[in-house]
Protein backbone atom coordinates (compact mmCIF):
# COMPACT_ATOMS: atom_id res chain seq x y z
CA UNK A 1 0.00 0.00 0.00
CA UNK A 2 2.94 2.11 0.70
CA UNK A 3 4.38 1.57 -2.35
CA UNK A 4 1.67 2.10 -4.38
CA UNK A 5 0.87 5.95 -2.51
CA UNK A 6 4.72 6.63 -3.24
CA UNK A 7 4.46 6.10 -7.17
CA UNK A 8 1.53 8.01 -7.28
CA UNK A 9 2.79 10.29 -5.52
CA UNK A 10 5.92 10.93 -8.21
CA UNK A 11 3.69 10.19 -11.20
CA UNK A 12 1.73 13.26 -9.87
CA UNK A 13 4.81 15.67 -9.26
CA UNK A 14 6.13 14.52 -12.78
CA UNK A 15 3.08 15.71 -14.69
CA UNK A 16 3.19 18.80 -12.93
CA UNK A 17 7.00 19.42 -13.51
CA UNK A 18 5.94 18.12 -17.57
CA UNK A 19 3.26 20.90 -17.39
CA UNK A 20 5.26 23.89 -15.80
CA UNK A 21 8.65 22.96 -17.95
CA UNK A 22 6.39 23.04 -21.46
CA UNK A 23 3.49 25.14 -20.61
CA UNK A 24 5.42 27.95 -18.55
CA UNK A 25 3.45 30.25 -15.83
CA UNK A 26 1.07 32.10 -19.05
CA UNK A 27 3.68 34.91 -17.73
CA UNK A 28 6.15 36.89 -20.28
CA UNK A 29 8.82 37.32 -17.48
CA UNK A 30 8.47 40.75 -16.96
CA UNK A 31 10.19 41.73 -20.27
CA UNK A 32 7.62 43.77 -22.54
CA UNK A 33 10.44 44.86 -24.62
CA UNK A 34 10.84 41.19 -26.49
CA UNK A 35 8.99 41.41 -29.62
CA UNK A 36 7.17 37.81 -28.85
CA UNK A 37 7.36 36.19 -25.75
CA UNK A 38 8.52 32.03 -25.20
CA UNK A 39 5.83 30.18 -24.75
CA UNK A 40 7.37 27.54 -22.80
CA UNK A 41 9.94 27.56 -19.76
CA UNK A 42 12.37 25.69 -22.59
CA UNK A 43 11.65 28.72 -24.78
CA UNK A 44 12.74 31.01 -22.27
CA UNK A 45 15.93 29.65 -21.51
CA UNK A 46 16.21 28.95 -25.29
CA UNK A 47 15.67 32.14 -25.62
CA UNK A 48 18.05 33.49 -22.81
CA UNK A 49 20.58 31.23 -24.17
CA UNK A 50 20.72 33.16 -27.71
CA UNK A 51 20.11 36.64 -26.35
CA UNK A 52 23.43 35.89 -24.49
CA UNK A 53 24.89 34.42 -27.76
CA UNK A 54 23.82 38.12 -29.18
CA UNK A 55 25.93 39.74 -26.82
CA UNK A 56 28.97 37.58 -27.17
CA UNK A 57 28.59 38.38 -31.05
CA UNK A 58 28.96 42.15 -30.32
CA UNK A 59 31.79 41.64 -28.21
CA UNK A 60 33.57 39.68 -30.48
CA UNK A 61 32.60 42.36 -33.25
CA UNK A 62 33.87 45.08 -31.40
CA UNK A 63 37.34 43.54 -30.51
CA UNK A 64 37.75 42.70 -34.14
CA UNK A 65 37.22 46.30 -34.99
CA UNK A 66 39.24 47.39 -32.37
CA UNK A 67 42.32 45.16 -33.74
CA UNK A 68 41.72 46.20 -37.27
CA UNK A 69 42.03 50.11 -35.94
CA UNK A 70 45.15 49.41 -33.48
CA UNK A 71 46.75 47.51 -36.87
CA UNK A 72 45.51 50.07 -39.94
CA UNK A 73 44.35 53.35 -38.23
CA UNK A 74 40.98 53.35 -39.59
CA UNK A 75 37.39 51.92 -39.26
CA UNK A 76 36.85 49.24 -41.96
CA UNK A 77 33.82 50.09 -44.12
CA UNK A 78 31.80 47.45 -43.63
CA UNK A 79 31.54 44.33 -41.25
CA UNK A 80 32.48 41.79 -44.04
CA UNK A 81 36.20 43.12 -43.86
CA UNK A 82 36.80 41.90 -40.48
CA UNK A 83 36.92 38.44 -41.62
CA UNK A 84 34.35 36.99 -39.65
CA UNK A 85 31.72 34.13 -40.16
CA UNK A 86 28.52 35.38 -41.46
CA UNK A 87 26.63 33.76 -38.79
CA UNK A 88 28.40 36.26 -36.32
CA UNK A 89 27.26 38.87 -37.97
CA UNK A 90 23.26 38.60 -37.44
CA UNK A 91 21.15 38.23 -34.74
CA UNK A 92 20.81 35.10 -33.50
CA UNK A 93 17.58 35.44 -32.22
CA UNK A 94 15.83 37.44 -35.01
CA UNK A 95 18.44 37.08 -37.79
CA UNK A 96 18.39 40.63 -38.78
CA UNK A 97 22.51 42.04 -39.78
CA UNK A 98 24.25 44.23 -37.12
CA UNK A 99 23.87 47.47 -37.97
CA UNK A 100 27.60 49.09 -38.13
CA UNK A 101 28.50 52.78 -38.83
CA UNK A 102 31.89 53.12 -40.41
CA UNK A 103 32.11 56.51 -39.73
CA UNK A 104 32.61 55.81 -35.77
CA UNK A 105 33.31 52.21 -35.69
CA UNK A 106 29.76 51.62 -33.82
CA UNK A 107 28.15 48.43 -33.87
CA UNK A 108 24.23 47.35 -32.61
CA UNK A 109 21.64 45.12 -32.48
CA UNK A 110 18.09 46.51 -33.95
CA UNK A 111 15.95 43.55 -32.78
CA UNK A 112 13.82 44.83 -30.36
CA UNK A 113 15.36 44.33 -26.42
CA UNK A 114 18.88 44.23 -27.92
CA UNK A 115 19.29 47.77 -28.75
CA UNK A 116 21.30 47.99 -25.11
CA UNK A 117 23.90 45.98 -25.77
Amino acid sequence: MRLVGVLAAVAVLGVLVAVWLFYGTGSSGGNSSVATPPATRVGEVRQAAESVECRNNLSQIRAAIQMRTTMEEAYPRSLQELGLPATMLVCPVSGQAYQYDPNTGQVHCPTPGHTSY
